[in-house]
């Protein structure tokens, strides 16, 4: 992966951490004993004990997130864990010094860092700390040396859905930012009334989420998804005329519990937002010029329910 560009930040030596890693036993799974933090990193592996000479490396464990499909089209965020027995280039890997090398700033790039866990032959383990350079990431061999363990797989557990069976087949993805409630937060800053049109010759897919109660108000809210479609030519041709006669939007405050995304399938942007319920506005867009608000009306709500 490309490192991002260089963020100005000033290189800072990493703090050398002393003593030797703590050695458990008991070892469960990677989901029990092994956890990620919230953003899907290990957690404090920048101030673990490094690997000595003391513990008696018999195999690795690696656990990591990774996405995978269903055969019904879904996806689900999997925690596998893997085991590796020939554990040398990783053991050198692990021994290396920090680099020290000086530069002038750092890259504004999260690092990879591995959710490795180190095994003796009696089934007790440790979390090594890893060599890092000067900006604080692991250095390169530690990613190459992971990469190259010959893995069997131990166990898999579902974190979560990535994306439903019903999304994957609609196209719409699993969740969509609510950006009606977004746009509309600041009353004095609202969209330019006019009138909504798409297309005439563009394929219209319908995607419908719900917006729980905890994303409601959040700065950000998003919607999870609930069904969708490609629209038939009959019921996309009565949508495109029922859009062009909609009216100014009716003042109103708050933020709808679903709302409609419709989109062409073809292209990534211009799509419009319908809010289902509530104020039930209408947000357009377009791929040029500023986005439009218009109030939706009875007809188009019910040409955009199943």
């Amino acid at each position: 992966m490309a490192e991002a560009p260089n963020d100005g930040r000033e290189a800072q030596p990493s703090v050398a951490v002393t003593g030797t890693p703590v050695v458990r036993s008991g070892w469960t799974s990677c989901a029990v004993d092994a956890p990620l933090g919230d953003d899907g990193r290990p957690p404090h592996i920048r101030t673990l004990p490094r690997l000595g000479t003391d513990f008696a490396v018999a195999s690795a464990v690696h656990c990591q997130l990774e996405p995978q499909r269903r055969a019904n089209g879904g996806e689900d965020l999997v925690l596998t864990e893997g085991r590796a027995t020939d554990v040398r280039a990783l053991l050198a890997a692990l021994r290396l010094p920090d680099d020290r090398t000086i530069i002038e700033a750092c890259t504004l790039e999260m690092p990879w860092e591995p959710n490795l866990l180190l095994f003796d032959a009696q089934g007790r383990w440790i979390r090594p700390g890893l060599p890092m350079d000067t900006c604080g990431k692991p250095v390169p061999e530690i990613p190459e040396a992971v990469r190259g363990l010959r893995l069997t797989t131990v166990s898999e557990t579902v974190v979560r859905e990535i994306l439903s069976a019903g999304a994957a087949a609609s196209g719409c993805g699993q969740e969509w930012s609510d950006v009606v409630a977004a746009e509309s937060r600041n009353p004095s800053s609202l969209p330019r009334p006019g009138k909504v049109a798409i297309p005439s010759a563009a394929q219209l897919r319908l995607c419908v989420y719900r917006v729980s109660a905890e994303q409601q108000g959040t700065p950000q809210p998003a919607g999870t998804f609930e069904h969708g479609l490609l629209l038939p030519q009959q019921r996309r041709a009565a949508i495109e005329r029922t859009l062009a006669v909609l009216t100014p939007v009716k003042t109103c405050s708050g933020a709808a519990d679903r709302f409609a995304v419709l989109q062409n399938p073809a292209i990534t942007g211009g799509e419009i937002y319908v809010e289902l319920d509530h104020c039930r506005r209408v947000l357009s867009t377009p791929m040029y010029g500023p986005p439009i608000l218009a109030q939706a009306n009875n007809t188009l709500i019910a040409l955009l329910e199943p």
